[in-house]
């Protein structure tokens, strides 16, 4: 029995086969680079480090397809706009560059990855257009509800801009994907309910939960070295996932559990563990204690989720 509301589940009910994403790094930057700095926890390439950085866009969802296809023997696929803010460009290039990756009729979806405080109405108004050719998700950074929290992590936006975000990408029917990290070192367990409640109550179609990662040639990586924090235990990363997906609508899908770090000049990452090893020291605490994404979740109105 699944006990949360998978992807790779959604995906196969939603398109018939099964789904691959690939990886887009359209050249794009973030203006928090361009006024502040980074997020303390940024890379250099924006979190696309698996992207292939030096091919055209065409390229790399023809490259990354083919190898899907023969590895994985994908038939379907998402062009995901990942490094850096993918709204964050005039409209026109937006047009160019998105349309660059719907290469044919195998790629059934167009994600974009990008910030809560760079996606004004023009930018909605476009990625609407493209619902007529492909869906579209868009996906929001958000990390976390705590304020203090986000101004820790230099997120340049606080809880209203992406509130604010959701809400008016909702009126354009676009499906949304909010970013989490439930390890923090600076929120509490309650930040965590709290969040979870927050993107249930927003009505946001997914959610990517990551588990803290540190790099060089970060700010983050600095603070590591310097000894300022101190990164959270993995029983603790455990503790705050389920309680995570316990207050969480079973709605929501699960785009991941984890997150996948960077091969090379990683400082702290997944407690020396795989990716598998995490998901299923999840999914057998889950089993153990016999709960469920949405166990706690209390719908608007009152009343608690009864699974049946």
């Amino acid at each position: 029995m699944d006990r949360y509301n998978k992807l790779s589940d959604h995906l196969k009910r939603r398109y018939g086969a099964r789904v691959h994403r690939l990886v887009i790094d359209a050249g794009f930057t973030c203006p928090n680079r361009e006024k502040s700095g980074p997020c303390i926890f940024c890379d250099p390439t924006g979190s696309g480090f698996n992207a292939l950085h030096n091919l055209s866009i065409r390229e790399q969802v023809l490259k990354q397809r083919e190898w899907a296809m023969k590895k994985y023997n994908a038939t379907k696929f998402i062009a995901y706009f990942q490094s850096f803010s993918n709204t964050y460009a005039p409209i026109d290039v937006l047009r160019e560059r998105y349309s660059e990756a719907l290469v044919d009729d195998s790629i059934v979806q167009l994600a974009v990855s990008t910030r809560p405080d760079c996606v004004p109405e023009e930018v909605l108004k476009l990625l609407d257009e493209f619902k007529a050719r492909v869906d579209v998700s868009l996906e929001l950074g958000l990390q976390t509800i705590n304020s203090k929290t986000l101004r820790i992590l230099r997120r340049g936006h606080g809880v209203a801009e992406f509130i604010d975000a959701v809400v008016r990408a909702k009126k354009h029917g676009l499906e949304i994907v909010a970013h989490v990290i439930v390890d923090l070192p600076w929120d509490e367990l309650e930040d965590v309910i709290d969040t979870a409640r927050t993107l249930s109550y927003l009505g946001v179609d997914g959610v990517k939960m990551h588990s803290l990662y540190v790099v060089e040639d970060s700010l983050l990586g600095e603070l590591f070295k310097k000894g300022a924090f101190q990164p959270v235990s993995f029983e603790e990363f455990v503790e705050r996932t389920i309680a995570f997906l316990e207050h969480l609508s079973p709605s929501i899908v699960i785009h991941r559990l984890t997150s996948d770090p960077p091969k090379m000049g990683t400082l702290f990452a997944r407690w020396g563990l795989s990716k598998w090893q995490i998901i299923s020291a999840i999914e057998t605490e889950l089993e153990r204690r016999n709960t469920f994404q949405g166990a706690k979740f209390k719908p608007a109105g009152g009343g608690q989720f009864n699974r049946s």
